[in-house]
């Protein structure tokens, strides 16, 4: 629709899906802060490492740090923010 001062409204509502695209370290020990580089991160409720769930603060809305939890194996890394979005990249647990 391209008419001018049109107003469209939706009958379902409209979820920001999150994006984990990158983090850094790669690998490290349980104790480790690690950076999550993303995008619509802002309303993050919770970060897993393989499933185990981390402490974490939410920096801005393209990144959440968060410190690797006592019990995380190797695996992906995922963000709640109530729509989930896993890690492309697996995270290795040293």
């Amino acid at each position: 629709m391209t008419e001018p001062g049109a107003t469209l409204v939706s009958s379902q509502p409209f979820k920001v899906t999150p994006q984990i695209l990158k983090f850094s370290p790669t690998s490290c020990h349980a104790g480790t802060s690690v950076a999550i580089a993303g995008s619509a991160l802002s309303q993050t409720t919770s970060v897993k490492f393989n499933g185990v769930s981390a402490s974490f603060t939410v920096d801005s809305n393209g990144q959440v740090a968060a410190t690797v939890p006592l019990g995380a194996t190797t695996g992906t890394i995922t963000i709640a923010t109530p729509v989930t979005a896993v890690s492309p990249q697996v995270f290795t647990v040293n």
